[in-house]
């Protein structure tokens, strides 16, 4: 307050000097009480503006992190397959070039069923780590016929490659939902890729066949039931035959029954890991038949296997494309 203020009501604004005679001065009592007055009000003023004008407190800040782990849906349902039971994927008719991908599709793991081989199916163990890394086959530069290295995958015609055109097929390794892993003719052996349910037919077998190199011995099962029991020729130690999983790609008849190579080979997916190229072309593994029957129980093919003539008849006329072949060291 201003200690000089001289009179007047203090609630009228000042004006000219009036006629009318001055108020009684105020006592200083008075004067004192107005004075504390006014300072109590301008204190409670200002507390009202500060409380009006000032920030909210703040909670300290904090930061939310949110982890995102990838896991398959734990409602996938899983069957297998009853023991001794293969399935077999075979390009439909209308797909001249079938595609498989190298990689699984994106929706690979968000799959609600899948369907595998049964636990009790045992697969040998692929020999193709015991060997010198060998070129591929095919690869983009160099394609072998009807087979062929693109980016991302393969290409595969079909019908395939040998006489007669007999269609593409491939042995099933897993479906889940709308693709199927499959294992196809491809170097490295055992390679595995991913093809498109909407383009190949599944079927069943219950035909494997299982090769046993320690003991030369091949045999053929319609599911738990032998079929057939022979002994056989396998590779030298300097051409191998190779081990683990294979399939029958195609059933080829022989133009000269009594040759080398019998009435038929059973062509496979397996390649030789030991040599690059065979009578000018690759160097696939087959099962035929044999004009040297007295060699059967030695090792002395270029990685064939070699069985009797009245055998391979009998395999290539009742085991389907798609049959597996398990062989074991």
């Amino acid at each position: 307050m201003d200690d000089t203020f001289d009179g007047g009501d203090p609630s009228t604004p000042n004006g000219p000097p009036s006629e009318t005679p001055a108020a009684p001065a105020t006592s200083p009592r008075r004067r004192a009480l107005i004075a504390v007055g006014a300072v109590v009000i301008a204190a409670l003023l200002g507390g009202l503006a500060y409380v009006l004008t000032r920030d909210e407190p703040r909670e300290p800040a904090t930061t939310t992190t949110t982890t995102t782990t990838e896991v398959r849906s734990t409602t996938t349902r899983v069957e297998a397959l009853p023991i001794d039971t293969f399935e077999i994927a075979t390009a439909k008719d209308s797909v001249t070039l079938l595609r498989v991908s190298a990689t699984p599709p994106a929706d690979w793991n968000d799959a609600t069923s899948a369907v595998v081989a049964s636990a009790e199916a045992t697969v040998p163990p692929s020999s193709r780590d015991a060997f010198p890394v060998r070129e591929a086959l095919p690869t983009v530069d160099s394609p072998i016929q009807g087979r062929f290295a693109i980016e991302g995958g393969w290409e595969f015609a079909n019908p395939g490659p040998y006489d007669p055109p007999q269609p593409f097929t491939m042995s099933v390794v897993e479906r889940r939902d709308d693709w199927v892993k499959v294992l196809v003719p491809l170097r490295p052996n055992q390679t595995e890729g991913y093809v498109a349910l909407a383009d190949v037919d599944i079927t069943t077998t219950r035909h494997r066949i299982e090769i046993n190199l320690t003991e030369n011995t091949l045999r053929a099962y319609d599911g738990s039931g032998l079929v057939v029991e022979t002994p056989v020729v396998a590779g030298s130690p300097f051409t191998q035959t190779p081990t683990g999983h294979f399939y029958v790609t195609d059933i080829v008849p022989q133009k000269n029954p009594a040759g080398a190579f019998g009435p038929f080979a059973l062509a496979t997916n397996g390649y030789s890991e030991m040599m690059d190229e065979f009578d000018t072309g690759v160097p696939v593994v087959a099962l035929h038949g044999t004009n040297a029957p007295d060699k059967l129980g030695s090792d002395v093919s270029n990685g064939c296997v070699r069985v009797p003539n009245d055998v391979i008849i009998l395999l290539a006329e009742t085991f389907p494309l798609g049959a597996p072949v398990f062989v074991s060291p």
